[in-house]
Protein backbone atom coordinates (compact mmCIF):
# COMPACT_ATOMS: atom_id res chain seq x y z
CA UNK A 1 0.00 0.00 0.00
CA UNK A 2 2.82 2.39 0.87
CA UNK A 3 4.41 1.64 -2.50
CA UNK A 4 1.21 2.58 -4.36
CA UNK A 5 0.89 5.86 -2.44
CA UNK A 6 4.56 6.64 -3.07
CA UNK A 7 4.18 5.93 -6.81
CA UNK A 8 1.06 8.11 -7.05
CA UNK A 9 2.84 10.94 -5.25
CA UNK A 10 5.74 10.77 -7.71
CA UNK A 11 3.35 10.79 -10.68
CA UNK A 12 1.48 13.81 -9.30
CA UNK A 13 4.70 15.76 -8.71
CA UNK A 14 5.97 15.01 -12.21
CA UNK A 15 2.61 15.93 -13.73
CA UNK A 16 2.59 19.22 -11.85
CA UNK A 17 6.01 20.03 -13.26
CA UNK A 18 5.37 18.97 -16.84
CA UNK A 19 1.82 20.26 -17.45
CA UNK A 20 2.67 23.99 -17.22
CA UNK A 21 5.45 23.54 -19.79
CA UNK A 22 3.17 21.69 -22.19
CA UNK A 23 0.35 24.19 -21.68
CA UNK A 24 2.55 27.13 -22.66
CA UNK A 25 4.28 25.39 -25.56
CA UNK A 26 2.20 27.18 -28.17
CA UNK A 27 2.01 30.42 -26.19
CA UNK A 28 4.94 32.05 -27.92
CA UNK A 29 6.74 31.82 -31.22
CA UNK A 30 10.08 32.12 -29.36
CA UNK A 31 9.35 28.97 -27.37
CA UNK A 32 10.38 25.39 -28.03
CA UNK A 33 8.69 23.30 -25.36
CA UNK A 34 9.92 24.55 -22.01
CA UNK A 35 12.69 26.81 -23.35
CA UNK A 36 12.21 30.43 -24.38
CA UNK A 37 14.88 31.62 -26.81
CA UNK A 38 16.46 34.98 -25.95
CA UNK A 39 19.14 35.30 -28.65
CA UNK A 40 21.40 33.42 -31.02
CA UNK A 41 24.91 34.50 -31.96
CA UNK A 42 26.67 32.80 -34.88
CA UNK A 43 30.44 33.31 -35.05
CA UNK A 44 31.87 32.31 -38.43
CA UNK A 45 35.56 31.45 -38.68
CA UNK A 46 36.67 29.99 -41.99
CA UNK A 47 34.15 27.25 -42.93
CA UNK A 48 33.08 26.50 -39.34
CA UNK A 49 30.59 28.18 -37.02
CA UNK A 50 30.21 28.48 -33.28
CA UNK A 51 26.61 29.10 -32.22
CA UNK A 52 25.84 30.62 -28.83
CA UNK A 53 22.20 30.15 -27.87
CA UNK A 54 20.82 31.97 -24.84
CA UNK A 55 17.44 30.92 -23.43
CA UNK A 56 15.28 30.66 -20.31
CA UNK A 57 14.04 27.31 -19.01
CA UNK A 58 10.70 27.09 -17.17
CA UNK A 59 11.11 26.42 -13.43
CA UNK A 60 9.52 22.95 -13.28
CA UNK A 61 11.59 21.45 -16.08
CA UNK A 62 14.69 23.22 -14.72
CA UNK A 63 14.38 21.10 -11.57
CA UNK A 64 13.96 17.96 -13.65
CA UNK A 65 17.02 18.86 -15.73
CA UNK A 66 19.07 19.15 -12.55
CA UNK A 67 17.74 15.81 -11.30
CA UNK A 68 17.57 13.74 -14.47
CA UNK A 69 20.13 15.29 -16.83
CA UNK A 70 20.16 17.29 -20.03
CA UNK A 71 19.23 14.76 -22.71
CA UNK A 72 15.81 16.31 -23.47
CA UNK A 73 17.23 19.84 -23.25
CA UNK A 74 19.94 18.83 -25.75
CA UNK A 75 17.28 17.62 -28.19
CA UNK A 76 15.34 20.89 -27.88
CA UNK A 77 18.48 23.01 -28.38
CA UNK A 78 19.43 21.03 -31.50
CA UNK A 79 15.85 21.42 -32.77
CA UNK A 80 15.94 25.21 -32.30
CA UNK A 81 19.23 25.82 -34.14
CA UNK A 82 18.30 23.39 -36.93
CA UNK A 83 21.83 22.59 -38.20
CA UNK A 84 22.29 19.02 -39.47
CA UNK A 85 25.81 18.42 -38.21
CA UNK A 86 25.73 20.47 -35.00
CA UNK A 87 27.40 19.16 -31.86
CA UNK A 88 26.87 20.58 -28.40
CA UNK A 89 30.11 21.77 -26.84
CA UNK A 90 28.56 23.20 -23.67
CA UNK A 91 25.02 23.24 -22.25
CA UNK A 92 23.34 24.66 -19.16
CA UNK A 93 19.91 25.80 -18.06
CA UNK A 94 20.42 29.26 -19.59
CA UNK A 95 22.73 28.79 -22.59
CA UNK A 96 24.32 26.36 -25.00
CA UNK A 97 27.39 26.51 -27.23
CA UNK A 98 27.26 24.46 -30.42
CA UNK A 99 29.93 23.75 -33.02
CA UNK A 100 28.98 23.38 -36.67
CA UNK A 101 31.79 22.15 -38.92
CA UNK A 102 31.36 23.09 -42.57
CA UNK A 103 28.59 25.60 -41.91
CA UNK A 104 29.86 27.86 -44.69
CA UNK A 105 30.88 27.08 -48.25
CA UNK A 106 34.65 27.14 -48.74
CA UNK A 107 35.56 28.43 -52.21
CA UNK A 108 39.17 27.29 -51.65
CA UNK A 109 40.55 30.72 -52.53
CA UNK A 110 40.40 32.21 -49.03
CA UNK A 111 36.76 33.20 -49.30
CA UNK A 112 33.69 31.71 -47.64
CA UNK A 113 29.92 32.19 -47.82
CA UNK A 114 27.30 31.41 -45.17
CA UNK A 115 23.93 30.98 -46.83
CA UNK A 116 20.35 31.47 -45.65
CA UNK A 117 19.45 29.37 -42.62
CA UNK A 118 16.06 28.68 -40.99
CA UNK A 119 15.40 28.26 -37.28
CA UNK A 120 12.40 26.41 -35.85
CA UNK A 121 11.35 29.33 -33.62
CA UNK A 122 11.28 33.10 -33.84
CA UNK A 123 14.62 34.45 -32.59
CA UNK A 124 14.26 37.79 -30.75
CA UNK A 125 17.85 38.79 -31.61
CA UNK A 126 20.09 37.04 -34.15
CA UNK A 127 23.70 38.16 -34.53
CA UNK A 128 25.92 36.81 -37.30
CA UNK A 129 29.62 37.67 -37.01
CA UNK A 130 32.40 37.15 -39.54
CA UNK A 131 35.99 38.32 -39.18
CA UNK A 132 35.07 41.35 -41.31
CA UNK A 133 31.54 42.34 -40.26
CA UNK A 134 28.58 41.77 -37.99
CA UNK A 135 24.88 41.72 -38.82
CA UNK A 136 22.01 41.84 -36.33
CA UNK A 137 18.41 40.81 -37.04
CA UNK A 138 15.39 41.11 -34.75
CA UNK A 139 12.35 38.84 -34.42
CA UNK A 140 13.30 36.56 -37.26
CA UNK A 141 12.90 32.87 -38.05
CA UNK A 142 15.86 32.81 -40.43
CA UNK A 143 19.14 34.31 -41.46
CA UNK A 144 18.11 35.84 -44.79
CA UNK A 145 20.29 35.87 -47.88
CA UNK A 146 23.96 35.14 -47.35
CA UNK A 147 27.15 36.69 -46.04
CA UNK A 148 30.60 36.42 -47.61
CA UNK A 149 33.90 36.77 -45.77
CA UNK A 150 37.63 36.07 -45.94
CA UNK A 151 39.88 33.51 -44.24
CA UNK A 152 41.35 34.56 -40.90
Amino acid sequence: MKRVVYDLLIILVLAALVVPAVATENGSECRCGYIMVQNIEINLVNEDAQVNLTYDVDNGPKLLIHLLGTSDLRAKVLDVVNFENATIDEIGTDHAVLLIPGAAKDYEDGTFRFFEHNFTVTVPELTVKTPQEQRVYYNTTKFPGSIGYFRT
